[in-house]
């Protein structure tokens, strides 16, 4: 019984995701373009894997600091990028869960809660082929959230990062590419 409960948490965990994703409203048009793709990879079983090729789903989010004036961003050892932190669902089928776990192993912080539990940016972005990993290119269809401090903890860098980093917005905006840019915008006007 305890298999099938977790079938059926799953398949509600991906219907929720679902309706989410079609009740996700966004001016951007590249988000728009965004959707139908992530409503389409939602129909392959095993999206939520990272050996789904050619894409597969993933969960991020950027971290706040409790005032709300600055953003934690993570210089990501593999890409060789400043970022947010996120990563791979490893099967988890929620999302949310997934970035908050995503940054808790990449920052080393725990005292952090979502601002909402609802969707901030949607993004699809190419990773390069990594032959250590046996992966080839592919795309992760990235979900983002937005969390912020409950206390006082300080980040520790972790094995797949080379820095983190207390940024202003401004200072952040600088660092990424158009989709991080959005993103970060998009955060600072929910505040």
């Amino acid at each position: 019984m305890i298999g099938t409960n977790a079938v059926i948490e799953n398949n509600n965990m991906r219907t929720q995701l679902i309706a989410e994703l079609e009740n996700y409203h966004t001016d951007n048009a590249i988000e728009q373009l965004c959707i139908p793709k992530f409503l389409e990879l939602l129909n392959e079983p095993r999206c939520f894997y990272r050996d789904c090729f050619p894409a597969h789903i993933t969960g991020s989010a950027l971290l706040l600091s409790a005032d709300g004036d600055k953003v934690l961003m993570n210089h990501h050892k593999s890409l060789n990028m400043w970022m947010q932190f996120g990563g791979h669902a490893d099967g988890d089928e929620d999302i949310l869960a997934v970035a908050i776990r995503e940054t808790m192993e990449e920052s080393g912080i725990i005292a952090f809660k979502p601002i909402t539990p609802n969707i901030v940016d949607l993004d699809i972005h190419e990773i390069p082929a990594n032959v250590k990993k046996n992966e080839p290119t592919h795309f992760h269809y990235d979900i983002r959230y937005l969390m912020r401090m409950t206390g006082e903890q300080q980040a520790i860098i972790s094995d797949e990062s080379n820095a983190l980093q207390w940024m202003t917005f401004e200072e952040a905006r600088t660092k990424g590419d158009d989709s991080l840019v959005r993103y970060i915008t998009k955060a600072q006007s929910i505040l």
